[in-house]
């Protein structure tokens, strides 16, 4: 009898998850070999101390309430900015000739 791919694997996955016992247990020795100890805690943060009176509050990070934040426009073909045609001269004025 010659069995596929998808079917071997089915069978191989049927005959490991047959004993959850053991299913258990080498999961239980992955999680082991792979966490060891718990990360360490972070350290603290720094105390907050106030400012000494007359000193003036740092800089926000945020935009004012009411600004947008301002990013680049996309490049490509059809997001760039388009120029207009340069503007007619005014009337009654002629363009002098270009010299010879």
């Amino acid at each position: 009898m010659t069995l596929t791919t998808r079917e071997a694997g089915a069978a191989f996955a049927d005959v490991v998850c047959a004993d959850q016992q053991w299913v258990d247990a080498e999961f239980d020795a992955l999680i082991s070999a792979s966490f060891s100890e718990p990360p360490a805690p972070p350290p603290p943060a720094p105390p907050r101390v106030p400012p000494h009176p007359g000193t003036p509050p740092p800089p926000s990070r945020r935009p004012a309430p009411g600004q947008a934040a301002r990013t680049a426009p996309a490049a490509g073909l059809d997001h760039g900015r388009q120029r207009s045609p340069p503007a007619p001269p005014p009337t009654g004025h002629r363009a002098a000739a270009p010299a010879l």
